[in-house]
């Protein structure tokens, strides 16, 4: 069977199912369909690479223990929790796409534009955590909002710099799930601070399950740079 079979017959079951659960506000259900579909992801990367990486390794372990806390402690607020832990993930994402990295001399048009791609951002990242300081309890959970989203613009950061680097289909699945993640971290944030609705919620699923499957994707393709035409 093919990876695309393998993730198909994965994806949209588990998918449909959590989309049922959003909907239903079944939060159990939610997490359990997260967890068995990183379970399996996770399953067809050490089928299909004999030899793991040691940073795959720690990125999958830290999403399955997040998933895993929330479903065994699902009275409890364990969000601070979970975000520390996916900090650990990103660090095994980070350090792998460091990894590959070929630094290149960088023109000053170039130079220019990745400083203006990484201020706004971060602008736009520091804008939308203090708009959450008002909803926090605890200058506690407001320090660790922070350094989350400060490993987020890191992650951020080292994915353009892969990219601009690179030329690689690597560095455009890195560049793909990393903005995944960012999208809908910001989507899971509306969701809990401001309004709980479905067609959030989904939004911010589905870019979960699309970031896990270009994870996937991305530990398992070798790095070889591609002329600049191929990337389109």
């Amino acid at each position: 069977m093919s990876l695309f079979q393998c993730l198909l017959l994965l994806l949209f079951p588990l998918l449909g199912v959590n989309l049922y659960a959003t909907i239903g506000d079944i939060d159990w259900l939610m997490r359990a369909t997260q967890l068995i579909f990183i379970l399996g992801v996770f399953t067809i990367y050490l089928k299909r690479n004999k030899k793991p990486a040691y940073n795959a390794i720690i990125f999958f372990s830290f999403f399955l223990l997040a998933q895993i806390i929330c479903l065994a402690f699902p009275g409890f607020n364990l969000e601070l929790l979970l975000l520390l832990c996916y900090v650990g993930a990103y660090f095994g994402l980070s350090r792998e796409a460091f990894q590959h990295t070929q630094r290149q001399t960088a023109t000053k048009t170039i130079l220019l534009y990745f400083i203006l791609l990484i201020g706004v951002n971060t602008y736009l990242l520091l804008t939308h955590v203090i708009e959450l300081k008002g909803y926090m309890s605890s200058d506690l959970e407001f320090g660790i909002y922070i350094f989350y989203y400060l490993n987020l613009l890191i992650l951020g950061i080292v994915a353009l710099i892969y990219y601009l680097n690179s030329y690689s289909k690597k560095s455009v699945y890195f560049i793909t799930l990393v903005l995944a993640f960012i999208f809908a971290d910001v989507f899971r944030d509306a969701a809990h601070f401001y309004l709980k609705d479905s067609a959030i919620l989904i939004t911010g699923n589905f870019l979960w399950f699309t970031g896990l499957v270009f994870c996937l994707f991305f530990f398992l393709t070798p790095e070889r740079k591609l002329r600049l035409m191929n990337l389109v």
